[in-house]
């Protein structure tokens, strides 16, 4: 079992209510349908902010490209020469 702390927040009626009725549903507990959307929410920032990492890596790397003179032909040659 995971460990708890007990705390006293504030969410909205509706939200709680919403909460309830989902809860309901699913036949689990407040505290744990409440627990789940809190690790969903936290899930869902995490994924984005690896996103925003990773394109700003990609979007560095394309600035750094800018100005040199790229033969695409001759990197495909190479990768095939590394490819046998």
């Amino acid at each position: 079992m995971q460990n708890t702390i007990r705390t006293t927040i504030g969410i909205r009626k509706d939200l709680l209510n919403m909460s309830r009725q989902y809860a309901l549903k699913r036949g689990a507990s407040l505290q744990d349908t409440i627990n789940a959307a809190l690790a969903a929410g936290f899930q869902r920032i995490s994924d984005l902010e690896s996103r925003k990492q990773a394109m700003a890596k990609i979007d560095r790397f394309r600035e750094s490209l800018r100005g040199r003179k790229i033969n695409v032909q001759e990197i495909l040659q190479e990768s095939k020469k590394d490819l046998k």
